[in-house]
C-alpha cells in the first residue's frame, strides 16, 4: 500500500523504508517537517523508543558509509494545540553543503526562483518530472538512518526568457536603427542608476518592449547580451557619459504603435516589482524596467490586430504567484486555522489585544465589510494586511488592495470608474478587484479591499451605492451574487460584488473627518481599539519556524469567510435556541434606546444573530464574550447627543452591562448612587457581565458629564 501526504511519501512493499522525502527548501535550509501520518513509522524505526515532548534525540544519517549527526525534535506547538516531528540540522554546515552537492539541480532551481518570487512564504517546487527526493532506510538500531539520494540527472529546462521594458524618448530612433539598446555606467555625478544596473541582466533570446513618447512602439529578441562599449556615434547628441553597457537586439516594430493609456490600468493591478508603470499609470524615470509574462499577455491582447513575431508568442503565461492547493475548512477546523493566522502575525511582530483576530473573523464571516476604528498609530491598516497575508493574500498576487480615501472623493467614480471625453470607461481601483475575483478560477480565493481612512471623506458620498448593492446579496446556484456595480456595455460584462471580496475600512475621529450616518452603522461591525499596551513585547522574540510543508497548508479556501446565512430564515430552523435567545436580548437594549430614536432594525437583528451562531459553531469565545462585542460594536456606536435622555440610555446600558437590572437607574439619574463609585467596586469585583460594552458606557458618561456632549466616535 502506498502512503502520500504533501511531500512525503511511502510504499509498504519496499523493506525497511522510513519514508521518501521529495526535496524542498527546508533540505537545504534546515532539515524536514515530518508529516502526522509518518510519525509511527520513525517511532517503529527507534524502536519505539519515545522522545520526551518539547526534546530533541541525537539521529545518524548514513550515506554510504559517511555518516552525519543531526537531530530528531519532538516540538511542542502549544499555539497550534499539537506536536511536530522534524529533523533538524540548523547549524550542521557540512551536512548542507552535501545536500546542496547532491541536489543541485534542485537547489539551483529553487534558488533562483525564490530570488524572484514576491514572497518566500508561498512554496515553490519543483515540476514532477524533474524531482528529487531523499529516502530513509530503518537499521538495526534506533535513531540511525540509512539514507538514499535518488537524483535526476536530467537539466530542469531553463525559464521562458524574461521579459523586459525600455524607455527610449527621443533616442528610440538611432537605437532602432543601430538594433541595439545602450545605458551609460555612471552619471554626471559617479553614481549608479539602477535601471541602468539593469543591462547586466539582460540574456540571449530575452525580449524587449520598447516605449517612447506614450506608446509600445516595438518588441526586440535580444541577440547579444551587455558588454561595455562607449557610447554610439549616433546618441552622441544625449547628455550621457561615455563609457557604457551594449546590447545587440533585433527590433520588430509595432504598427499602429500600442498607446499607453490602453494597457496603463490593466499592467497597475500585476504590482510588478521596480517595473515600469507607476502608481499614477504613467511610467517610472529611467531607462530599463523588469517586465512580466503577464504583462506581455495584457499589452498582446490590448493589440490582437498586430502581429507579433513568433518568439514572442510565449507557450504559457503562469497565473501571477506560485498556486497553493486551497483547503476547504469543517466548523471543528476553524478555531486552529484562527490560531495560525495569529501565530503568523505575531512572527510578524505585531500584537493586538486579546479576541481581536477571532473577532475580526466573526465580523468578516457576518457582513463582507467591516470598520476598524482607532487612535492612529495602533496599527489597524497592518492589522487587515497581515490578516490577508496570513490567508494567501498579498498585494503581490493581487488579492489585498490597498485604496487610500482622499478628502474630495464625493461620488463612487474614483473606485468604480468613470467615462472619459471620449466615451470611453476608465476603471477604478475597485472595478479591476471586482473583475478580478469575479474570474472562474479564482473564485475560491479571498480577496480584501482596505479602504484606508475611509471617513477623509463622506462615506455616504462615495460608498453608498455599494452599501446597497451589498444589500442586494441573493442566492444564486449555490453562490451569493448581486446586482452589478458596473454593466456589460461599459467593461464587456455584469460584474457585481463576489462572495469572495471583503471590505475593511480604517478611520481616526478627529477635526479633519467626518462621522458616519446609521446607515452605514447597520451595515458593517465597528471594531474599536483604543486600550494601547506600549509596553507589551510579545512577538518580539523570535519564534519557532513554520516549515514549508506546514505553510503549504494554510491557505483556506474563500468558504472560511463567506456568510452562510443571508436572511435570519436560513439559520433559524437549526439555530433556534441562539436566535431566541439573542433576539430577547436585542429587545430589551431595544426599549432602552427607543427614547432617543436609536433601536435597531431587522438587519441589526438578523447580522447580530449570525454573529452569535457562527461564534457558537467554531467555539471561539465565551457567549457573553460575544454578546459584549456585539453590543460595543453595533450598539454602542449608535448613541451621541447632549440631553437627559441620552445620560438615561446610557445609564440604562451601563447597569445592563454590570450585570445590574436597569430599573436602578433612576437612582443613578437622582443622584442618590454615584455610578463612578459603583464603578470602581464593579471593577474591583471583576464581576462584569459586559466588560468591554461597560468601559466604553463609563467613558461615554464621563464625557457627557465633563463636555455637555457624548460619542461613541469622540477620543
Amino acid at each position: 500500500m502506498k502512503r502520500i501526504k504533501r511531500s512525503w511519501w511511502r510504499d509498504d512493499n519496499i523493506p525497511n523504508l522510513i519514508g521518501r522525502k521529495q526535496i524542498d527548501w527546508s533540505i537545504f535550509e534546515y532539515g524536514t517537517h515530518i508529516p502526522l501520518e509518518f510519525h509511527e513509522d520513525f517511532a517503529k524505526a527507534n524502536h519505539n523508543i519515545e522522545i520526551p515532548l518539547g526534546q530533541s534525540h541525537k539521529i545518524i544519517l548514513i550515506d554510504k558509509g559517511k555518516q552525519f549527526e543531526c537531530n530528531l525534535s519532538r516540538i511542542n506547538q502549544k499555539k497550534q494545540n499539537r506536536e511536530a516531528l522534524q529533523i533538524r540540522y540548523d547549524t550542521h554546515k557540512e551536512l548542507k553543503d552535501y545536500m546542496i552537492a547532491k541536489f543541485n539541480a534542485t537547489y539551483h532551481y529553487l534558488s533562483h526562483k525564490r530570488s524572484i518570487a514576491e514572497s518566500t512564504k508561498v512554496p515553490i517546487t519543483v515540476p514532477e518530472q524533474f524531482a528529487e527526493y531523499l529516502d530513509f532506510y530503518a537499521t538495526d538500531k534506533p535513531f540511525i538512518y540509512e539514507v538514499e539520494f535518488i537524483t535526476n540527472d536530467t537539466p530542469i529546462p531553463q525559464d521562458q526568457p524574461s521579459i523586459w521594458w525600455v524607455c527610449q524618448g527621443t533616442s528610440y530612433q538611432a537605437q532602432k536603427q543601430e538594433g541595439v539598446l545602450w545605458a551609460p555606467l555612471k552619471n554626471t555625478r559617479g553614481a549608479t542608476q539602477h535601471h541602468w544596473e539593469t543591462m547586466k541582466d539582460v540574456k540571449v533570446n530575452d525580449l524587449i518592449l520598447h516605449y517612447s513618447t506614450g506608446a509600445i512602439r516595438a518588441v526586440s529578441q535580444v541577440q547579444q547580451a551587455a558588454i561595455e562599449m562607449p557610447k554610439p556615434t549616433s546618441l552622441s547628441d544625449q547628455p550621457w557619459e561615455e563609457e557604457g553597457r551594449l546590447i545587440v537586439t533585433e527590433y520588430h516594430e509595432l504598427n499602429p504603435p500600442i498607446l499607453l493609456e490602453a494597457i496603463s490600468q490593466d499592467l497597475l493591478q500585476l504590482h510588478i516589482t521596480k517595473g515600469p508603470i507607476n502608481k499614477k499609470g504613467g511610467v517610472n524615470q529611467g531607462y530599463l524596467f523588469p517586465f512580466t509574462p503577464q504583462g506581455l499577455s495584457i499589452v498582446q491582447n490590448k493589440s490582437k490586430d498586430i502581429p507579433w513575431p513568433e518568439y514572442t508568442l510565449l507557450s504559457e503565461v503562469e497565473e501571477l504567484g506560485q498556486e497553493v492547493e486551497l483547503v476547504t475548512l469543517n466548523d471543528e477546523q476553524i478555531s486552529e486555522r484562527l490560531q495560525t493566522v495569529k501565530d503568523y502575525i505575531q512572527q510578524q511582530g505585531f500584537t493586538y489585544p486579546s479576541l481581536m483576530i477571532e473577532n475580526l473573523f466573526l465580523s468578516l464571516k457576518t457582513k463582507p465589510f467591516v470598520i476598524l476604528a482607532g487612535i492612529s498609530g495602533t496599527g489597524k491598516t497592518k492589522l487587515i494586511q497581515k490578516f490577508a497575508e496570513a490567508l494567501g493574500a498579498t498585494e503581490g498576487n493581487g488579492q489585498f488592495t490597498l485604496i487610500p480615501v482622499r478628502p474630495d472623493w464625493n461620488d463612487p467614480s474614483d473606485l468604480i470608474g468613470y467615462k472619459d471625453l471620449g466615451g470611453t470607461f476608465r476603471r477604478g481601483k475597485l472595478t479591476y478587484v471586482l473583475e478580478s475575483a469575479s474570474a472562474p478560477e479564482n473564485r475560491q480565493k479571498p480577496y480584501f479591499i482596505c479602504l484606508d481612512e475611509m471617513n477623509l471623506a463622506r462615506v455616504e458620498h462615495y460608498f453608498s451605492d455599494l452599501l446597497s448593492l451589498l444589500e442586494t446579496q441573493r442566492w444564486q446556484d449555490g453562490h451569493i451574487v448581486t446586482d452589478a456595480v458596473v454593466a456589460e456595455e461599459q467593461v464587456g460584462r455584469n460584474v457585481g460584488i463576489p462572495e469572495n471580496v471583503f471590505f475593511i475600512g480604517t478611520v481616526n475621529m478627529d477635526e479633519t473627518t467626518h462621522p458616519f450616518s446609521k446607515k452605514v452603522l447597520d451595515r458593517a461591525n465597528t471594531i474599536e481599539f483604543n486600550h494601547i499596551e506600549l509596553d507589551n513585547f510579545t512577538g518580539f522574540e523570535e519564534l519557532e519556524e513554520q516549515s514549508d510543508e506546514e505553510i503549504e497548508s494554510q491557505y483556506p479556501a474563500a468558504s472560511f469567510l463567506i456568510s452562510n446565512y443571508i436572511q435570519l430564515k436560513d439559520a433559524y430552523i437549526a439555530y433556534k435556541d441562539i436566535v431566541q435567545k439573542t433576539v430577547a436580548k436585542l429587545v430589551e437594549i431595544n426599549q432602552i434606546l427607543e427614547s432617543v430614536h436609536a433601536h435597531v432594525g431587522f438587519r441589526v437583528r438578523d447580522l447580530f444573530c449570525f454573529y452569535m451562531i457562527y461564534n457558537n459553531r467554531f467555539s471561539l469565545m465565551k457567549e457573553a464574550e460575544a454578546m459584549d462585542l456585539q453590543i460595543m460594536q453595533k450598539i454602542l456606536p449608535r448613541i451621541q447627543g447632549n440631553n437627559f435622555e441620552i445620560r438615561n440610555v446610557i445609564m440604562k446600558l451601563l447597569l445592563l452591562s454590570v450585570g445590574q437590572s436597569t430599573s436602578n437607574s433612576k437612582d443613578y439619574i437622582d443622584g442618590e448612587k454615584d455610578m463612578f463609585k459603583d464603578w470602581e467596586k464593579y471593577q474591583k469585583d471583576n464581576k462584569l457581565k459586559y466588560p468591554q460594552s461597560a468601559r466604553k458606557l463609563i467613558e461615554m458618561l464621563r464625557r457627557l458629564d465633563n463636555d455637555g456632549f457624548t460619542s461613541f466616535w469622540v477620543s
